[in-house]
């Protein structure tokens, strides 16, 4: 039970940070992720590739090949999930302005966030969903640095932010650990 909430939470996470590092999307960096529900971590972002690390589970987003690997590290055993070819449409990613055709950019004020100058704006999609957006303006550093709800009742935040190349293998399933998939509603079973 727990694998599952921790799972289904990774793969929600990694959508919403597609769209928080939409804006970084030609960029590769490295940073410390923080959110409001406490699953703070590691995250990796290579153009179209994405891993998110915690605690329990490592997750890799590979838009490029379509799919999610969700990696426990303990025991060295992974899950894939297939990306649906509809979500991977432009127009149904998660929020974020990279190519959404009704989306309002509101300049509110520069402020700094955990050490970056940001621009903080109110983004709001199709005239239904709004949300706050903080985007760097710091030299090399050109991409949102925090999102968080109108509301306050959630945000997530980028720190510590290192610019640079990053090891292809961080993108990559290590060849040691087992494919695993769900069985029914009994639990994971290796695949052969």
């Amino acid at each position: 039970m727990r694998f599952m909430k921790n799972f289904c939470f990774l793969v929600v996470m990694a959508w919403g940070l597609w769209g928080l590092a939409a804006s970084a999307a030609a960029m590769t960096f490295s940073a410390d992720l923080y959110s409001s529900d406490g699953h703070n971590g590691k995250i990796y972002m290579d153009a179209d590739k994405i891993r998110v690390e915690t605690k329990e589970m490592i997750s890799i987003t590979r838009l490029d090949k379509k799919l999610i690997w969700l990696l426990m590290p303990e025991e060295k055993m992974y899950m894939e999930q297939v990306l649906q070819s509809a979500a991977m449409n432009q127009k149904h990613l998660p929020a974020n302005d990279s190519g959404a055709s009704d989306v309002e950019r509101e300049f509110i004020f520069r402020e700094t966030i955990n050490g970056y100058g940001a621009d903080k704006y109110k983004i709001t999609i199709n005239k239904q969903s709004s949300y706050y957006e903080w985007v760097s303006s710091d030299p090399g550093i050109t991409m949102a640095v925090k999102t968080a709800a109108i509301d306050g009742s959630w945000w997530t935040e980028y720190r510590n932010i290192s610019i640079g190349n990053l090891n292809p293998s961080l993108f990559e399933v290590p060849a040691d650990y087992t494919k695993m998939s769900m069985s029914g509603m009994g639990g994971f079973i290796p695949r052969e």
